[in-house]
């Protein structure tokens, strides 16, 4: 038999994060499959192993230092963006000028191990719980791993293969829903979001009533923030507009002074969805997210050898002074207005202050998704859907908090406009610039008079629907599994 993922597994990552116990755990064995199938505990623990494998470094690839789980493939995708600016080259250079999507690039097999070790984590829960049955005492599980999976195909398949709008019958990435050692071709798009989507819509009613200890599991809101982003993806308004208000409804949007905070704290953050906490035994220090685009650091990679990130300076300028989110970027060159006592950082005009780690010795929490989000997929949706007043009532809602004198005066495609453009404003650096200029059909263009896009292999024009918006298989992927076909 082929050997799935051939680049891929090893018993011992399936269960990363867990104790040396489970380490040691052979998954063959009749007697554990049994005990973890009819153990709620075990099983909680395999899936809580997956939330550990999500933000620990060197699983997907361990000779990169961007190699830190799904906050680094969140960043790597907003570098290929319009509005990020890298300095200097360096890590996450590969991705700024799209050198990183080649099938030979350890980028590429960084990005599909990152999901697919996890699809393969979450299969054996799924997998086991089928076998015996679900019950009141691991449905949730059940509901969490369904989610997972579901969102976990969602980010290869809009990363690996084209946009659904236009291209069901294109192949997709390869869908597994079971447990198998056998390598599967790749899928159609209509196939692998026709999976997404009813992983997503039954792990809602296994997640109803569920309490999580934390932000770091998966609950209802989440699988519902999951849902809106998928069928945003997919055209499917009303539902977009429906799971992204239903998903928001539990949180609260932060003050001033939390949105300005840094970004670094899980729970503290009244608006942060879902992430990863980092504590002293998950840290990876300089191979970390905070490392990369904290600049105001000098012991990382932005703020100590100056591989500074940057607002695109066109968003920065499209901010009015009213709206304080502009203060979270380097109004001139010069000191960093959040210095400590000791060090002083020099910042060049643009670059971000917005992410800024100031726990003491753990490094900072991951913060994947905010409720922020949500509010934009739903005025989107409902734009698209002709219910306008709606939207400029959400859309205002969210940004009047940010600046009191903001206004929405567009219609029409002038408002989609203004949502969007509201959006990438708010989540700057959070994971979704890139997507949606993929979505959307947007150019990048980064060479532009006055552009602040300095680093030449970086100053990139690419038209929409270019073949580099879509990243190559890995090549040891494709040597591994001959039922693969390559991305041009």
């Amino acid at each position: 038999m082929k050997k799935i993922f051939g680049i891929l597994f090893c018993s011992a990552l399936v269960l990363t994060g867990c104790s040396k116990d489970y380490l040691d755990t052979d998954l063959e064995s009749t007697n554990n499959e049994q005990q973890i199938a009819t153990s709620p505990t075990a099983l909680q623990g395999l899936v809580n192993g997956v939330y550990t494998s999500l933000h620990t470094y060197g699983l997907s690839e361990s000779a990169t230092h961007e190699a830190f789980g799904h906050k680094a493939v969140l960043s790597a995708m907003d570098m290929m963006s319009n509005d990020m600016v890298q300095t200097r080259g360096s890590w996450f250079a590969s991705f700024y000028n799209y050198t990183g999507r080649i099938q030979s690039s350890v980028r590429t097999t960084m990005i599909w191990n990152t999901y697919y070790q996890q699809i393969k984590a979450v299969n054996n829960v799924i997998a086991s719980i089928e076998k015996t049955g679900v019950t009141p005492q691991n449905k949730a599980i059940y509901g969490q791993a369904l989610a997972l999976r579901g969102y976990f195909h969602f980010m290869l398949a809009r990363i690996f293969g084209p946009t659904y709008a236009g291209h069901a019958s294109a192949d997709s990435v390869p869908l597994y829903t079971e447990v198998t050692l056998v390598g599967k071709p790749r899928s159609t798009v209509e196939v692998v979001y026709k999976q997404i989507v009813d992983d997503l819509t039954r792990s809602l009613g296994y997640l109803n009533g569920y309490k999580r200890e934390n932000k770091e599991k998966v609950d209802l809101s989440i699988a519902q923030a999951f849902l809106a982003e998928v069928s945003l993806e997919m055209g499917d308004y009303a539902k977009a507009a429906e799971m992204a208000h239903k998903a928001r409804l539990p949180y609260v949007q932060p003050t001033q002074e939390q949105w300005l905070d840094g970004f670094y704290d899980l729970q503290a953050s009244p608006d942060a969805m879902w992430g990863g906490i980092i504590s002293e035994s998950t840290t990876s220090f300089v191979a970390s997210f905070f490392a990369h685009f904290d600049n105001t650091d000098p012991n990382g990679y932005a703020g100590g050898l100056a591989f500074i990130k940057s607002i695109d300076k066109r968003l920065y300028e499209a901010m009015p002074a009213t709206d304080y989110r502009k203060s979270a970027y380097q109004a001139t060159n010069g000191a960093a207005p959040y210095d400590g006592e000791d060090d002083h950082v020099y910042l060049p005009q643009y670059a971000n202050i917005k992410f800024r780690d100031q726990s003491i010795g753990n490094g900072g929490d991951y913060i994947y998704m905010r409720a922020s989000e949500m509010y934009y997929i739903e005025a989107e949706a409902l734009a698209r859907t002709g219910n306008e007043a709606q939207a400029k009532a959400v859309l205002s809602e969210i940004t009047t908090s940010r600046n009191s004198a903001y206004t929405v005066t567009a219609s029409g495609a002038a408002l989609i406009n203004e949502i969007i453009l509201q959006k990438r404003i708010e989540l700057w650096g959070e994971g979704c610039a890139w997507t949606d200029m993929k979505r959307l059909g947007v150019d990048l263009v980064r060479d532009y008079p006055g552009s602040n896009h300095v680093l030449l292999s970086g100053k990139l024009n690419i038209p929409a629907g270019d073949l580099r918006f879509t990243y190559q298989i890995p090549q040891a992927e494709i040597l591994a599994n001959p039922a693969v076909k390559q991305n041009p």
